[in-house]
């Protein structure tokens, strides 16, 4: 009987790492830079640190690189209460990839990101309301970190100067995972490492109703963040290199659509990457299932045509447009239209494109499902693609 357990047990894993090995690694499969409709897509990460955070490890250069093989063309560092890296010179093109630098602020109510900014004074004991003076004087961007993480989740109201929160945030995910989870991320790892990492991450907490309320009032950016970095204390501030950056950088990814390509003037592309996240004109894609370069979510009113991040008078009604990207045929997707968090139609993703009609005011947004492999052998749904909203909003 024991004997037949032990096969049992060893043919269901070794029918699982197969099946886990349909999971390539990201540089394999990812497309470069494309136009779509009139608009670039650049995917990039928001939110990781490097050597200049306390319990962090890397450089600038190495991050790059990793990116740059990960099909990643930007990537803004925030780096613990401090901003030494901009002062130091290190922003800039580093080959295809455009570093950034931006700063993690610990605030009494729980944590910030500012980006675009040019320096950084505010100390942990300040007020946010000087934190948030400052990132607005210098026509930055304040993004809300961890939002519903169980230690660090944020206590109070959300002032209405931070533009945006964190939909995703991979640590937090990694944070909440079951020790089921984790024991089978382990094993996974000698075989494929990407497909370890998926493991993790099925028990946190959900951060989107607070994202969709918010949204109800006025626009609120969503974006993902990786939050890695790379150091797992040993001995004596001895940290090994661990979960390495090249291994997370492709699991996820922003993309931001511009209507203007990179140029390698490192002002002009600082201001483009900034201007489209404040538009709120990106998604979120697991592109490690398959590179969702070619998503458009859009609506049209007239003559008037808009994208995700977008508002429109509800007025006058709006048709919805949602395009697929070519990588959807092998994943059978399923679209979701939601309105204020709630789903409202779906659709088949054989087609491509899809048309939905309004349904009067509300926040719009996308969700595209797939099926991903398991360790245990049976597919799990999950989302492949988050767009940001289409706001249809009646006038005060």
């Amino acid at each position: 009987m024991l004997r037949i357990v032990v096969v049992a047990m060893a043919s269901l894993l070794l029918a699982s790492l197969a099946r886990a090995s349909m999971l390539t690694t990201p540089a394999d499969h990812f497309a470069g830079q494309v136009s779509i409709d009139g608009f670039y897509d650049y995917p990039g990460l928001v939110h990781f640190h490097t050597g200049y955070s306390g319990d962090a490890s890397g450089t600038y250069a190495g991050v790059a690189r990793d990116a740059a093989d990960a099909g990643i063309r930007f990537m803004i560092a925030t780096e613990h209460e401090n901003l030494d890296a901009l002062s130091d010179g290190r922003e800039g093109w580093y080959g295809s990839t455009l570093m950034l630098s931006g700063v993690e602020s610990t605030r009494p109510e729980g944590y910030l990101l500012g980006l675009g900014l040019s320096r950084y004074s505010t100390t942990r004991d300040d007020p946010t309301d000087r934190f948030l003076e400052s990132v607005s004087g210098q026509g930055g961007l304040a993004i809300l970190a961890h939002p519903d993480h169980r230690r660090w989740a944020w206590l109070g109201t959300v002032d209405d100067r931070v533009a945006g929160m964190e939909i995703l945030d991979l640590a937090d995910l990694f944070y909440a995972a079951t020790p089921v989870e984790k024991l089978t991320a382990v094993a996974l790892l000698p075989v494929n490492r990407t497909a370890a990492y998926l493991e993790l991450g099925r028990s946190a907490g959900s951060p989107f109703p607070i994202w969709d309320e918010i949204g109800r009032r006025r626009r609120f950016v969503g974006l993902y963040a990786p939050d890695f970095h790379q150091c797992v204390e040993i001995i004596n501030d001895h940290c090994t290199a661990f979960p390495k950056a090249r291994d997370l950088m492709g699991l996820v990814r922003n993309h931001i659509l511009t209507r203007t390509p990179f140029t390698g003037d490192v002002a002009a592309d600082r201001a483009t990457v900034y201007a489209a996240i404040g538009a709120g004109h990106l998604y979120v894609a697991l592109d490690v299932l398959a590179d969702a370069t070619g998503f458009m979510f859009s609506a049209e009113q007239g003559r008037r045509t808009v994208l995700m991040g977008d508002e429109l008078d509800a007025r006058g009604g709006a048709e919805f447009t949602v395009t697929l990207p070519p990588a959807a045929r092998g994943l059978k997707p399923t679209v979701y239209l939601l309105r204020d968090g709630i789903e409202i139609e779906r659709r088949d993703g054989g087609d491509g494109s899809f048309r939905f009609a309004d349904r009067g005011p509300g926040v719009y947004r996308i969700e595209v499902r797939t099926g991903i492999p398991t360790f245990f052998g049976r597919d799990r749904q999950a989302v492949w693609i988050y767009s940001n909203p289409i706001y249809l909003r009646r006038p005060a």
